[in-house]
């Protein structure tokens, strides 16, 4: 077995077998090339650069592939960095899937399960056609579509795994308030659908922005979904078509975070909510990954705060 990232000693340099996201060439504030290794070990992701070398040296590995690689890690201001020492084709044993970042809960499994509620809870309101005729048409990317290229839910069948658990959210919320059920859990499947044309995510989970992605983003390409629909078929309810596409259109939040409008609507601020609840916690959940009990993290991008990792048990707590 080969060590996880986690496991490899510091100031060490120790080889190991990872899945090769990307490479990305880059420059050192003195003009200096150097290339940035994106690697998973299914379990995290990290990054490690490789000095003083340009993209079109590198040719003993490719993109998208399992790699032996020697990492040396060492601590830089109290955080754990990688470089790459070495690198060469990994050896015959190594399967893909053991290095790829994946939803904890089976593809199939979270459909089955977004169905189900989806049959439970909607089955029996106007816009429940529209959901599932779009998820029909769209499962067999569902099933592996990455909800982003970093930051949150960017793995294999993340897309499918960030509806599921805002999904559930919205029936416990149920249980507290009163909102419209049929427009926010419709809203809830539909918000990000547009990702499915923002992105591209190939077979390991890996995605990366389309020209439409970077034109358009997932919140327009989502509603032009929803219009083509109400075209094709348009008994609809207007209002509630109408509603539909103002909580998608607001599920940011705010104009300086990307949102097109201001949530008018309660199911609208619930939406937007839920939403930021489930990437803020995807984010901390992966943090935790790679600290160790008493541990706190340099600065989480997609947070703006350090994540800490409680102690292990009570008397390392009572020390702190």
């Amino acid at each position: 077995m080969y060590p996880k990232f986690k496991e490899i000693s510091l100031d060490t340099a120790t080889w190991t077998v990872a899945f090769l996201g990307a490479i990305e060439e880059r420059e050192t504030k003195s003009k200096k090339p150097f290339c940035t290794f994106h690697l998973l070990d299914g379990a995290i992701a990290i990054t490690a650069n490789l000095w003083n070398t340009e993209k079109k040296d590198i040719y003993k590995v490719q993109e998208k592939s399992v790699i032996s690689v020697q990492l040396y890690k060492k601590l830089y201001n109290g955080v754990e960095t990688y470089e790459v020492k070495e690198y060469q084709a990994a050896p015959d044993d190594a399967k893909l899937e053991d290095y790829l970042l994946t939803a904890p809960i089976p593809s199939q499994d979270m459909m089955d399960e977004i169905k189900s509620i989806l049959s439970k809870e909607i089955s029996e309101t106007e816009l429940y056609p529209l959901v599932m005729e779009i998820l029909d048409e769209n499962a067999d990317k569902l099933l592996y579509w990455a909800a982003a290229k970093t930051i949150h839910h960017n793995c294999y069948g993340g897309l499918l795994y960030h509806m599921l658990r805002m999904l559930k959210t919205a029936v416990i919320l149920s249980r507290v308030y009163r909102f419209d059920k049929e427009l926010l859990y419709s809203a809830v499947i539909l918000h990000d659908i547009g990702k499915l044309q923002e992105l591209d995510t190939d077979a390991t989970g890996v995605a990366e922005y389309t020209v439409d992605g970077n034109l358009f983003g997932h919140t327009l390409l989502a509603i032009e979904m929803i219009d083509r629909k109400n075209f094709e078929n348009p008994t609809y309810p207007a209002e509630k078509i109408r509603l539909l596409k103002h909580c998608i259109a607001a599920h940011h939040g705010q104009l300086e975070y990307g949102a097109i409008t201001m949530p008018a609507v309660k199911e609208a601020m619930l939406l937007h909510e839920i939403d930021v609840i489930d990437a803020s916690m995807y984010q901390y959940e992966q943090a935790e990954k790679t600290l160790n009990p008493g541990e706190m993290s340099d600065r989480i991008f997609g947070l703006g705060v350090k994540v800490y990792k409680p102690a292990a048990n009570a008397e390392e707590k009572a020390n702190v």
